[in-house]
């Protein structure tokens, strides 16, 4: 990463240009990038980043100028353990991904309107909270991939995927570890500037420690986030800051549904009016 490549959508695709010529030269300097990742955070097993699928930099529409809801999560999650290796559908997907640019940006943005967007977990949970809680959508059986894809942009800290992510639920990260995340949450911050959502939420526990244990916030200005709710080891915490509401959830979303009793009403109206109470 250069001084002389700062906003994350050229970094996105000068990352993307490496990993296409990767894949039809076979060559290894994207998943050589990717070792050297999983090498500095020990990351092996489940939570390894895949170090040949596509990178999933954002889903959604990246050319929206102001989406309402930003969504930031650690990294994209992924079916299959091994991380040298591709699957038959990730085969199929960076078959059709390496055809350019564009062809990745439209991959990017129809990602809601997949067929198999309706069997994420992650994304019910989500669903139910900003649609049916923060934008008051009357519940249906099946998600509304278009209004996802108009209201909610999501990003990744990383773009590699994982299956799980429990190696970054840790208290502290060592300098070299820090030095790789700051690089990345500098884009990340300089994008949310200029998209100016009207709320940013930050998904799992690596939030908690990099934003309000370790403050590594780079928005302009002095306050700290506060806990707006609270429900066992489920915590949330929001901060307001030129226009933009930031709020950090300690857990996944589905995590804290499933292992800390935070039920549906939590989750479509006690936390959204919490959330909305101190924005």
């Amino acid at each position: 990463m250069t001084r002389s490549d700062p906003t994350f959508l050229k970094y996105a695709k000068k990352q993307y240009k490496v990993w296409k010529r990767s894949y039809k030269k076979r060559n290894t300097k994207h998943s050589d990038k990717v070792k050297e990742i999983n090498e500095i955070f020990n990351l092996k097993d489940t939570n390894e980043l895949a170090t040949k699928s596509v990178p999933g930099f954002w889903a959604g529409d990246i050319d929206n100028p102001k989406p309402r809801f930003i969504v930031i999560s650690l990294n994209p999650g992924r079916k299959y353990k091994d991380a040298h290796g591709l699957s038959h559908d990730e085969k199929k997907s960076a078959k059709e991904n390496a055809k350019g640019w564009s062809t990745y940006k439209k991959k990017r943005r129809d990602w809601f309107n997949r067929p198999n967007f309706q069997d994420s977990m992650y994304w019910k949970r989500i669903y139910k909270f900003i649609g049916i809680g923060m934008d008051g959508k009357r519940p249906t059986k099946k998600m509304d991939g278009d209004y996802v894809s108009e209201n909610i942009l999501n990003l990744n800290l990383f773009p590699y995927a994982s299956k799980s992510a429990t190696k970054f639920g840790k208290k502290r990260f060592s300098v070299k570890q820090l030095k790789i995340i700051i690089e990345h949450l500098d884009l990340l911050f300089g994008l949310i500037e200029k998209k100016q959502p009207d709320y940013c939420f930050f998904n799992g526990k690596v939030w908690e420690t990099l934003l309000i244990e370790q403050k590594l916030f780079s928005i302009k200005g002095k306050k700290d986030f506060k806990k707006i709710f609270s429900k066992n080891a489920f915590h949330v915490y929001g901060l307001k800051k030129n226009k933009t509401a930031y709020i950090v959830f300690n857990r996944f979303l589905i995590q804290g549904v499933s292992g800390e009793g935070v039920n549906n009403n939590d989750l479509t109206k006690i936390i959204p009016k919490k959330i909305k109470k101190h924005s």
